[in-house]
């Protein structure tokens, strides 16, 4: 399957985008690599990837930094911002452990357009935590 250009219109994407610029984001420096990352590959149609990483930066984000900060984010969460992170964990533990075919793994271009969408719900599943961790 051609990886085509569709990544640049992920709308989680260019929000992520937006809270970065300037540093409005307080992420440490494993956290922003891998934010850094994470655009790049949404941006290139790396969709799986864009999930992964997506995932992996809510968990950074919650542990990195000192001992007193660490779950504060998710204390700021409505009970459907939390249930998204918890529907991203879920995602990209169906992509990285093999347990048999999941959606959008089967190489076909129906299968590269539902990874599409699962990556942009990602991304849109980490806005609210990026927005806890905010400087004001």
């Amino acid at each position: 399957m051609k990886r085509n250009n569709i990544g640049q219109a992920l709308t989680g994407a260019r929000q992520l985008r937006s809270l970065s610029l300037g540093g409005k984001v307080a992420l440490g420096p494993h956290a922003k690599t891998l934010f850094d990352d994470m655009l790049a590959a949404a941006d290139n149609g790396l969709y799986a990837t864009t999930i992964i990483l997506a995932a992996t930066i809510a968990d950074v984000a919650l542990h990195e930094g000192d001992d007193e900060a660490e779950g504060h984010g998710l204390s700021f969460l409505t009970a459907p911002e939390r249930k998204g992170l918890d529907w991203l964990r879920g995602r990209r533990n169906g992509l990285v452990h093999y347990e048999g075919v999941v959606e959008g793994m089967g190489g076909g271009e129906s299968d590269y357009h539902s990874l599409a969408r699962d990556a942009d719900r990602a991304l849109q599943s980490l806005i609210p935590l990026m927005e806890t961790l905010e400087y004001f």
